[in-house]
């Protein structure tokens, strides 16, 4: 029966590249909901920017239109600290890329050592066997003399 010597190490080597891929698809969501984020901080900032040019086509009083202002700038000012948390996860996202790579190259590297293992085995097997059915065939050979 054949048993590769270094099975432990690839499972281990498949446990860390499935960790490492959950991790990274945690980091992908997180990435795009800060995306979200920020499309969703534009939508609101562009209503509010044609909703203070609508109001001020009707005159709208002085202290409302410092509201709007006000408002608009803090929209401006979320949408630019979500524009850093976005920019803080990109490198996070580039480096848990990179490890994948990694360990999806060492994985693949003992799987070709498992299958290089496996096709010596086979041919190690096929000789062995080559070998007792030649020792039947002599054995049937000397009998029939």
């Amino acid at each position: 029966m054949y048993r590769f010597n270094l099975q432990f190490l690839l499972d281990y080597r498949k446990h860390i590249e499935e960790g490492i891929q959950i991790e990274l698809s945690h980091i992908q969501r997180e990435l795009e909901k800060e995306r979200q984020l920020i499309i969703s901080f534009k939508e609101e900032k562009n209503y509010y920017e044609k909703e203070l040019a609508r109001r001020e086509e009707k005159r709208i009083n002085v202290d409302e239109g410092i509201l709007y202002r006000d408002y608009l700038k803090g929209m401006r000012i979320k949408i630019k600290k979500q524009r850093e948390i976005v920019a803080k996860i990109l490198p996070e996202l580039d480096k848990k890329r990179d490890e994948l790579l990694t360990a999806t190259k060492k994985r693949k590297v003992l799987e070709k050592v498992r299958e290089k293992d496996w096709k010596r085995f086979v041919k190690v097997l096929a000789r062995s066997d080559g070998m007792f059915m030649d020792e039947i065939g002599i054995r049937k050979y000397q009998r029939s003399m």
